[in-house]
């Protein structure tokens, strides 16, 4: 499904040039698990940003051309603490993403629900995720995608979750019951066969 990038609504705060400042209250954080929360999801933008990287090296390895330029929104991301806070004293600010009249905010995935795109950029997508799980040894999955596609189809990736075989990444860790659905749910696509992903677990049967 997709839909224009949204509009500011409840918690805003102010803006500059390049950041927004939003009063927000994460969904099942108390202040005092509010900093694990937050560094728990800046180290998985870099996890998933490594596997981005390796995606790319991959495709190329694979001699697999035309892919849309994909990135996750985590340059320059940081943990700050606040002296004077109005809610929590601890905050993570990630880049502006981009928004206007031509870009499109797309939601490719759920936590549980892996994603079994049509469109081009969706099946690239969905190719990334599998290739996380074979990169990964089977051992993450990157999940909960979605994106802002940009009028030139570059897309900017922002807020992941993920779930791993320790299921300790973060509170929407579901560990490898999750990695195993997504196992039985994916339908390769071109581009997995193109970057010849292997398909299955090894040693598990569905």
């Amino acid at each position: 499904m997709q839909h224009h990038a949204k509009q500011l609504g409840g918690g805003y705060l102010g803006q500059g040039l390049t950041k927004l400042a939003i009063q927000c209250k994460p969904i099942g954080s108390l202040s005092n698990t509010n900093m694990k929360d937050l560094s728990d999801e800046l180290c998985l933008l870099h996890k998933a940003q490594y596997f981005m990287d390796s995606f790319y090296k991959h495709a190329l390895a694979h001699s697999v051309k035309g892919l849309p330029s994909i990135k996750w929104n985590v340059a320059g991301a940081f943990i700050g603490k606040l002296t004077d806070f109005l809610l929590y004293d601890v905050f993570l600010a990630t880049p502006l993403l981009p928004s206007g009249a031509l870009y499109w905010e797309v939601k490719f995935s759920g936590n549980e629900q892996p994603g079994n795109n049509e469109d081009m950029i969706g099946c690239v997508v969905d190719a990334y995720s599998h290739h996380v799980l074979v990169d990964s040894d089977f051992e993450t999955l990157i999940s909960d995608i979605q994106g802002v596609i940009a009028p030139d189809h570059s897309v900017t990736l922002f807020d992941p979750q993920a779930h791993i075989e320790s299921q300790d990444s973060g509170y929407w860790d579901k560990g490898p019951d999750q990695i195993q659905l997504f196992q039985t749910l994916h339908d390769c696509n071109q581009f997995c066969k193109a970057l010849e992903l292997e398909q299955h677990i090894p040693g598990f049967k569905h």
